[in-house]
């Protein structure tokens, strides 16, 4: 047994999962930079507009994802489970056929986005003042598919092999080099959204160009041979099926977008559509320590479940719990008291103020309680049981939100449209509980 293993089964639980969870939230928080600071620079120097069309485009970030993520979570989520048995070629084979599958999807992916550009754009939810903004970054960003997923899938596998500063230091190159290059191309060489569009590709060139470094450069657990990249049948539905429920996840977040600028459209044009740029840039903000917390854990609980340590499963659990909703509740509690100071960050107006301020706090109101709700389906992901995150992350983010976004707005006008989410995920919050309390039974018989 190597240490790194050793140490995921006997190490003190709470120093294990900041060990892990800081790393994984910086890196996490990073990668939400890539579409964040491209808002802020657009917002201040190219106008609402401008914006709306940036905001427009926020589908086309989750399609990347999802595909990547679902063979990069999958083949992660199985790298943990075999090192928990020790077996080492089983561990190279998950990434092997997780680096293949990534290349094939995210390839297919951008030549699907380059041949319809207009088509999507108007299932986005494109209006004719933000389509110019809209079209030109979408076809830069579009080319940096590739790129995006290998970057993740890289530094998924660094942290699961017990090197999480190393995975962080992935993403932090490409963020670094997006936000030095936005204030070249915009603000220097005015070119818009353009330069906001180059500056995000180029990051994720350079992030995907040192993770390839660290994998292939033998720093990490990953021993690669030519054998590894044979694509295995068995695996590669094992892999997709564990990590179905985080493209899941990120499709329906795609999806929720569109029902958004449509009904935010509908209620309040362009500027309750850049309020929602906003929102969901800052709720990436407010659930980061949660999410971070999360992707922590995973290579804990996969590990001690492949071992059979179920008692350590359910501690690390509830642990993680505790440390997710005390962070998170700092961090609301900033956007409670200011959100009229972080609309202004985004180049907020006075129009913007008056549905942004209350939209904020609405939408933001049990926030808290997300975190639980994202440690629930990375548990059952951790544990190879996909299905049960699947329902989560479906019911949270359609069958329940879907109807209120546009059930609300009826009663209470634009509002209504921020209070659905809360309400799906006080729903979400209880049916997690519920799921968790009877796996906890079912591994303790």
């Amino acid at each position: 047994m190597n240490t790194q293993n050793a140490d995921y089964l006997k190490g003190r639980l709470f120093p294990m999962i900041l060990r892990f969870s800081i790393p994984a939230a910086v890196s996490l928080l990073i990668t939400a930079i890539y579409n964040i600071v491209d808002r802020i620079f657009v917002g201040n120097y190219n106008g609402t507009s401008a914006l709306a069309g940036l905001s427009v485009c926020f589908p086309l970030s989750f399609m990347m994802v999802a595909f990547a993520l679902m063979c990069s979570a999958g083949g992660a989520t199985f790298f943990s489970l075999f090192s928990g048995q020790n077996d080492t070629d089983s561990m190279n084979r998950s990434f092997g056929n997780a680096f293949v599958m990534v290349c094939f999807f995210e390839i297919a992916l951008t030549i699907l986005l380059l041949l319809l550009p207009d088509f999507l754009l108007n299932i986005f939810g494109v209006t004719k003042t933000s389509y110019p903004y809209a079209i030109s970054y979408y076809k830069i960003v579009a080319l940096g598919c590739l790129f995006q997923g290998l970057s993740m899938l890289f530094c998924d596998f660094v942290r699961v092999s017990g090197k999480p500063f190393l995975g962080m230091c992935v993403t932090a190159i490409g963020a670094v080099a997006n936000i030095a290059l936005d204030a070249l191309f915009i603000i220097l060489f005015d070119w818009g959204v353009v330069g906001a569009a180059a500056a995000t590709v180029t990051g994720q060139i350079l992030s995907a160009l040192f993770g390839a470094c660290l994998v292939f450069g033998k720093k990490t657990q990953v021993q690669i041979s030519k054998s590894i990249f044979h694509l295995d049948k068995r695996l590669c539905a094992q892999i997709l099926s564990c990590g179905f429920c985080f493209w899941v996840s990120q499709i329906s977040m795609g999806f929720i977008s569109l029902v958004y600028n449509s009904q935010l459209g509908k209620y309040g044009g362009d500027i309750a559509i850049s309020v929602y740029a906003v929102v969901s840039s800052i709720m990436t903000f407010v659930i980061m320590p949660a999410s971070g917390i999360s992707q922590g854990i995973q290579p804990i609980l996969g590990n001690n479940y492949g071992s059979g340590n179920h008692k350590r499963v359910m501690d690390t659990l509830w642990l993680a719990t505790l440390f997710s909703v005390t962070v998170t509740c700092f961090i609301w509690l900033i956007v409670m008291i200011l959100p009229k100071q972080i609309l202004a960050a985004f180049g907020g107006t006075q129009e913007m103020f008056q549905i942004g301020v209350t939209g904020l706090r609405i939408n933001f109101c049990i926030t808290p309680l997300l975190g639980f709700v994202m440690l629930a389906t990375t548990f059952f992901q951790s544990i190879n049981r996909p299905n049960p995150s699947t329902i989560i992350t479906l019911l949270r983010q359609v069958v329940f939100l879907v109807p209120f976004i546009y059930l609300f707005p009826v009663f209470f006008g634009i509002n209504g449209i921020f209070i659905a989410q809360p309400i799906s995920d006080g729903l979400a919050t209880l049916l997690s509980l519920f799921l968790i309390f009877k796996e906890q039974k079912r591994m303790s018989l």
